[in-house]
């Protein structure tokens, strides 16, 4: 990422916390291509289609809670005061949590389908 001097240290966060956020919706964009390439007949107990199934709509709910989180970063703010920087700070680290633990959990269920 090429900094530019005349950003204020608050923009430099909004831009690295962009950045990560990207990444994450490309993952999750991969996670949806693995899933739609997965024929629900294949996965032998009718437990794991249940299981599949709720991933696959847990994934799209995070992945539009993202997008919208992602458009709040698209649009930067200079924070005045701490309160402001700690909300920014709070949402992101809430999300970075959400993303970790879907892409964790897809990670233990892809490992049970194989």
């Amino acid at each position: 990422m090429q900094v530019n001097n005349e950003q204020s240290e608050n923009q430099i966060i909004q831009n690295r916390s962009l950045n990560e956020v990207n990444r994450w919706m490309l993952d999750l964009n991969e996670i949806s291509r693995e899933c739609n390439d997965v024929e629900l007949d294949s996965l032998k107990e009718n437990n794991l289609r249940n299981e599949f199934s709720i991933f696959i709509e847990n994934n799209k709910m995070i992945q539009n809670r993202l997008l919208e989180y992602r458009n709040v970063l698209g649009n930067p703010t200079e924070c005045i005061d701490l309160e402001c920087d700690l909300f920014f700070y709070k949402e992101h680290k809430k999300n970075r949590n959400l993303y970790i633990e879907h892409y964790n959990r897809y990670k233990n269920f892809k490992k049970n389908i194989i």
